[in-house]
């Protein structure tokens, strides 16, 4: 029986990970951790942890006795931060056999350093084009924080003047440069992959992102659409990405679909995949635990989603 440990309990992505674990009546315990006492997962897991930022020296120690105390066998990270600590332990992680199904630290800093990824994979890729110097591109242009996640620090530019206030935006990361990006216009989409861990994608499920808001799908429409199935295909075998991803792409005028995110992780609505069926948790438990299992057939819907509360 597996005992997981999922991380930055109160975001959706954690949120998404225990009702999709929920669904499959996973039999072992789910054991979440969060710098915040009010997480909301915290009260929909089976015992919460109230840790340090991942930013803190004493932030892995804690997280490691934790690990230790609840017999811990399969670790699923969902935030941008807490990822580097599992991949940098993940030698550590593996003696105490623990599962870590994630990407390799270097390809995490791949895609979390955007100017990186953009040099890393614009050659071989379509990527809006990035610099970060606004002067070598065209108004209007997009602004965003150089290490980001969540669209916060994220702008769109019209002229000059509004360059010129990017340092006064309060939700910028005040440690990150900012970069400039080519203005995408069109429909927006976020792919859920899952790769194994050795880099094949397994199940790619893309969909338009319809609402959004603070930077996570409040309604969404899961769709088949072979172009961006390849593309996102291709990038995960070349980033050699492992596990849950999460990949955004915009179309430019032309209807061109061009990535602009890659989330090694797990992402706020993979619980639209869930309910779309096809369960990412399920087939996670199952990969790592050498059982058969096969691909669902996935059902195009359209997801709508709501606030429901706690009471404590």
């Amino acid at each position: 029986m597996d005992n997981i440990l999922i991380s930055c309990a109160g975001g959706p992505a954690a949120i998404g990970a225990i009702k999709s674990l929920k669904k499959i009546n996973f039999k072992g315990n789910i054991v979440t951790i969060d710098c915040d006492p009010l997480a909301v997962g915290g009260y929909l897991s089976d015992k919460n942890y109230i840790v340090p930022l991942s930013t803190s020296k004493n932030y892995w120690d804690e997280v490691l006795n934790i690990i230790k105390e609840e017999k811990i066998t399969l670790i699923l990270p969902t935030g941008d931060s807490d990822i580097k600590h599992f991949s940098k332990n993940y030698h550590q992680l593996k003696q105490l056999g623990v599962s870590v199904f994630m990407s390799d630290y270097d390809s995490i800093i791949k895609c979390q350093d955007k100017k990186l990824f953009f040099d890393y994979c614009s050659s071989n890729f379509p990527l809006p084009f990035t610099s970060n110097n606004y002067k070598d591109l065209k108004f209007p242009m997009f602004a965003k924080p150089e290490y980001g996640s969540g669209s916060r620090g994220v702008k769109i530019c019209y002229k000059v003047s509004d360059i010129k206030t990017l340092d006064k935006e309060e939700s910028v990361h005040r440690s990150s440069n900012y970069l400039f990006q080519e203005y995408l216009p069109g429909q927006e989409y976020t792919v859920d992959v899952l790769c194994d861990l050795n880099s094949n994608p397994i199940v790619i499920v893309p969909r338009k992102r319809l609402q959004i808001k603070a930077g996570i799908s409040s309604k969404g429409q899961v769709i088949k659409h072979k172009l961006i199935e390849k593309l996102c295909k291709d990038l995960c075998i070349y980033l050699g990405l492992k596990g849950p991803v999460c990949i955004q792409l915009k179309e430019d005028p032309k209807g061109n679909p061009k990535f602009i995110e890659v989330n090694p992780r797990l992402g706020g609505g993979t619980y639209f995949s869930t309910l779309a069926g096809v369960n990412f948790l399920d087939l996670i438990l199952k990969i790592k635990n050498n059982q058969e299992y096969k691909i669902p057939k996935l059902k195009e819907i359209t997801v709508l989603r709501y606030y429901n509360e706690i009471v404590i």
